[in-house]
């Protein structure tokens, strides 16, 4: 629509041409009148000057002829109306015989014709005849006798008798203004003339404008789809060996461009393939601080769809650090993740800066495992301290004397053995899962069968169980139940499960049962607890305890234990709290 409206305000290249043309032609024409009308006149003069003196020649022979009775006097009359000048002859008597400007003779014996008017060359009537008197006796040969720009010509020629005797003289005169009229109707001939070929001239013109433009008119088309995009366009050189060189060089223009183009575009895929394929986001800003480029991981990071408006505290970021010029970190809080954002402007060679980019990186599982090292030591300290400080109680106490009684010693002395094993435990529990988690520790699978393991543990389970006034019953029927994984790790795994019911449960009957799903041997433990819905999530967390005072039994580490030791027999686990009872489910793998 632009380009139209263009064409439209500016005449296109064939319309210049043509019109170039035809201001040449017409200024060729204008200049040719102007000179003619200058330089004509003399031009014009001289050679009517010419012509009036061959005439005065010619008509002193027909003269001789007549006064020799070659010719008759009707002839002779006829020859003098047939010229356009006006004619006086004197004979030798320098008796003249006057004609009028139309050519008409005054012969004696005839009706005297139209007389000559005033003003004739300049002259008076009465002046013209003693001067053509004058010049008489010098008229020898034919001449001119006189020629003014101003006045006119005369021309005169003797009339000579057979011995070559001088018997008169024949004057013709013409005046200026019967030479100005017919030089006005020359240029006018010629103007008609010039107008007459310049419009005849316009059509080969105009097809010679569109030979000379259609290759120009082509290469601006090849060059409009070019710009659009469409690099195959060639054109077909024509026209001038100049237009053909154009168009050659035209066409390896766009050939290179092509090349240079598709280079780009591979490029540019390359590079959009590679930043697309990072797990950090990566966001381009111009120097107003608008996007221009964000790749896959960011939309993903900051939560949004491909054409979203980024967050506006991520905005106002690049913006302070397109305005100070220096790169920046910062973490925001992008829903449940937390964003790291490292800004850096981008400067272009005169230090004008160009516009910013930043790399986001998702630390929020960082951040997790940093307050998960913070809580572990936390718990840790927690952990060893409260032994630690009963030992160091007790042994205090009995290094100073304090405790006399043989019975109260040995008491004090079990509680110290007491947290012994206490923090031993926990030492224990602390290297297993470090060397579980660090992959330290290969387990190896084997053919094995469920039932007499299962049995063994409930067995084992049932005193302790009857301590707390508990009963362990064994939901699973006696028969075989091959299965394939580590006997040791999987009844690690069970005996925690029934020692964290019988230690954290409430009074009641713990359920062992055994099911078939998908493959694999369904291991559940079953018991009343009373426990936080919320908690359940936690339950296999490290040191994690539903008694916050830690005050209960046990580490903490038995479920993070079993989960781990799971998780490398490619095993799962998982916990189930309602109405309250909790149910723990753990997998092995059926026999192979």
């Amino acid at each position: 629509m632009k380009r139209d409206r263009k064409r439209n305000n500016h005449l296109t290249l064939r319309s210049t041409a043509l019109l170039t043309f035809l201001a040449a032609l017409l200024t060729s024409i204008l200049l040719t009148v102007a000179l003619f009308s200058i330089a004509g006149r003399s031009v014009y003069l001289n050679i009517a000057a010419g012509e009036l003196r061959e005439d005065a020649g010619l008509l002193a022979e027909e003269a001789y002829k007549f006064m020799n009775g070659e010719i008759t006097e009707e002839s002779f009359r006829f020859m003098l109306r047939s010229t356009e000048s006006r004619a006086v002859i004197l004979n030798g008597l320098s008796e003249p015989v006057e004609l009028i400007k139309t050519g008409k003779p005054d012969f004696p014996g005839e009706q005297p014709g139209e007389r000559p008017k005033d003003g004739d060359m300049g002259m008076k009537n009465d002046e013209i005849l003693p001067f053509l008197k004058r010049e008489y006796p010098s008229v020898s040969e034919e001449k001119v006798i006189a020629r003014d720009k101003q006045k006119g010509i005369i021309a005169a020629a003797p009339i000579l008798g057979a011995d070559g005797e001088k018997l008169g003289a024949v004057f013709l005169i013409r005046e200026m203004s019967d030479i100005s009229s017919a030089s006005r109707s020359l240029i006018v001939v010629l103007a008609v003339s010039a107008l007459a070929v310049g419009a005849f001239m316009t059509i080969p013109l105009y097809f010679l404008s569109r030979w000379m433009t259609r290759p120009l008119a082509n290469l601006t088309s090849a060059a409009a789809e070019l710009s659009s995009g469409n690099y195959e366009k060639r054109v077909e050189p024509e026209g001038s060996n100049e237009v053909r060189e154009l168009g050659s060089a035209f066409n390896t223009l766009a050939e290179n461009l092509k090349v240079t183009i598709g280079e780009l575009t591979v490029e540019r895929n390359r590079l959009r393939a590679i930043l697309d394929g990072l797990g950090e986001g990566i966001i381009g800003f111009d120097a107003a601080g608008s996007v221009i480029r964000i790749n896959n991981s960011a939309t993903r990071l900051l939560g949004i769809s491909d054409g979203d408006p980024i967050p506006e505290n991520l905005l106002d970021f690049v913006k302070t650090v397109l305005e100070t010029g220096e790169g920046r970190t910062e973490s925001f809080a992008s829903g449940e993740r937390v964003i790291r954002v490292n800004a850096a402007a981008i400067e272009e060679e005169k230090g004008r800066l160009a516009g910013a980019v930043a790399l986001l990186m998702d630390v929020t599982e960082a951040e997790r495992l940093e307050q998960t090292r913070r809580d572990y030591v936390a718990n840790v300290s927690h952990e060893l301290r409260t032994p630690l400080a009963s030992i160091r109680g007790i042994a205090d106490m009995l290094n100073d004397g304090l405790v006399r009684d043989e019975d109260a010693k040995m008491r004090y002395y079990g509680y110290i053995l007491k947290e012994s094993i206490r923090l031993s435990t926990l030492i224990n529990d602390l290297l297993e899962l470090s060397r579980l988690q660090s992959g330290g520790i290969a387990l190896q699978k084997r053919p094995m069968e469920l039932y007499e393991l299962i049995l063994d543990v409930a067995d084992r389970m049932r005193e302790p169980a009857a301590e707390r006034g508990m009963t362990v019953d064994l939901l699973v029927p006696e028969g075989k139940y091959p299965a394939f994984g580590n006997p040791d790790r999987v009844e690690q795994v069970l005996v925690t499960l029934m020692d964290n019911a019988v230690k954290h449960g409430e009074e009641g009957n713990i359920s062992v049962g055994l099911n078939e799903r998908g493959g694999r041997w369904v291991i559940s433990v079953t018991n009343p607890a009373d426990i936080d819905g919320k908690d359940l999530d936690h339950l296999f967390e490290r040191f994690f305890k539903a008694d916050k005072a830690h005050s209960s039994e046990g580490t903490g580490l038995g479920l993070a234990i079993a989960e781990e030791v799971l998780d490398l027999l490619g095993e799962s686990i998982s916990a189930d709290y309602s109405d309250g009872i909790i149910r723990f489910e753990f997998t092995v793998l059926q026999k192979q």
